[in-house]
């Protein structure tokens, strides 16, 4: 929740105050709010000024590389005069962002959606709830990383339907969990029809982040540095129009 501070005071100043002033604050306090949110027609510049276009640029300076898609991943609500309320979100179509994003926010437990296909395999033989699964050296003959470090969705596919409890194929199948003798660690092997298990996920703890991406001051700093500007301009505006029409 972000509380903005408008100085009434410099309000009233820039402008002679009457009773039409008082009428329009409710809906030029709405539009100043969405210009300033997410831009508006009306005032130049303000798209390129807005909270969603400076939360696109914080993202790719506080993001590991992130896609595209997920640095401009926002969405907001429209204010109106009976609630002079505006929400950014993550946009979680067509593909969800808010998981990723909240955890750079918040912090806290963060771990691939893949993961779980593997730990909550009918077929695991070993892997501890909660683990997180990360590449191996040998991860290189399966598949390659995207340009953004992610391991491509078409690879994880391949080797789940790939998983098998015996048999070796001229590819090999896929063992899930813990294999039996030695200190070898619970992970994603590769069984090789050398009768070689080839370590390519290895499961370790899951990992705590700390928030890194402070996206509510970058909000909150955005919007107070217009949202006064934009209120004279808008009240001023609506005031004339209304005039107009007599």
């Amino acid at each position: 929740m972000i509380t903005l501070n408008v100085d009434a005071a410099e309000l009233y100043r820039a402008i002679r105050w009457t009773d039409a002033h008082t009428k329009q604050l409710p809906f030029s306090a709405a539009q100043a709010l969405n210009a300033a949110v997410q831009g508006s027609k009306f005032i130049s510049g303000s798209k390129e000024k807005s909270s969603l276009a400076v939360l696109e640029k914080a993202a790719e300076r506080y993001l590991d590389r992130p896609k595209p898609q997920t640095a401009a991943g926002w969405r907001a609500t429209v204010a109106n005069k009976k609630q002079i309320i505006s929400r950014i979100t993550p946009k979680d179509r067509p593909w969800k962002r808010t998981r990723y994003l909240s955890g750079n926010i918040r912090g806290g437990i963060s771990r691939p959606k893949w993961d779980l296909a593997f730990v909550n395999h009918p077929s695991n033989q070993g892997i501890p709830a909660g683990s997180r699964l990360v590449p191996t050296r040998y991860w290189k003959g399966e598949g390659k990383l995207d340009k953004y470090g992610n391991i491509k969705k078409t690879d994880i596919k391949k080797l789940l339907n790939q998983v098998g409890t015996t048999g070796r194929t001229a590819t090999g199948n896929i063992f899930i969990g813990k294999p039996r003798g030695g200190d070898r660690y619970p992970g994603v092997y590769r069984r090789e029809r050398t009768h070689v298990l080839r370590p390519l996920l290895k499961a370790v703890d899951s990992v705590s982040y700390r928030a890194i991406f402070p996206a509510e001051k970058e909000i909150n700093q955005t919007i107070q540095r217009h949202f006064t500007r934009y209120l004279k301009l808008q009240t001023l505006r609506n005031v004339k129009r209304e005039a107009q029409r007599g």
